[in-house]
């Protein structure tokens, strides 16, 4: 059996090959292995091997155009992450992508009156 780490290695060789475009990388939920590894009593294996995966997909990937992970829990780059020196980190609360995700108050207003709420604004 080809190890994991292999097996995107060469789907990202073969994607470039093919489209002649570096690939995009996204990677959902991130942290979610984390915490069953934390949880279940296999964390020093779990970062081993995340290291290892992170280094190899994210940092020495000439494959790679860029990656975006997302998780709940916050990245630190003293962490698993810490052999990556690129990383920027977007919170629910950054005004980097303000005008492009989530809604506008505005906007929330005029659902709260589409849905017979507009008594609620000031609670929202």
């Amino acid at each position: 059996m080809i190890p994991f780490v292999m097996q995107l290695k060469i789907s990202q060789i073969a994607s470039v090959d093919i489209i002649k475009k570096k690939v995009i990388i996204l990677l959902d939920e991130y942290d979610t292995p984390m915490q069953e590894a934390y949880l279940h009593g296999y964390w020093r294996e779990f970062t081993a091997f995340i290291r290892n995966f992170f280094n190899a997909t994210f940092k020495t990937n000439p494959y790679l155009e860029r990656a975006v992970l997302t998780g709940i829990t916050r990245v630190s780059k003293e962490s698993v992450f810490s052999d990556l020196n690129n990383l920027n980190v977007v919170t629910t609360s950054s005004t980097e992508y303000e005008t492009s995700f989530g809604f506008t108050e505005e906007e929330v207003f005029q659902a709260l009156e589409d849905l017979k709420m507009g008594g609620q604004k000031e609670l929202v």
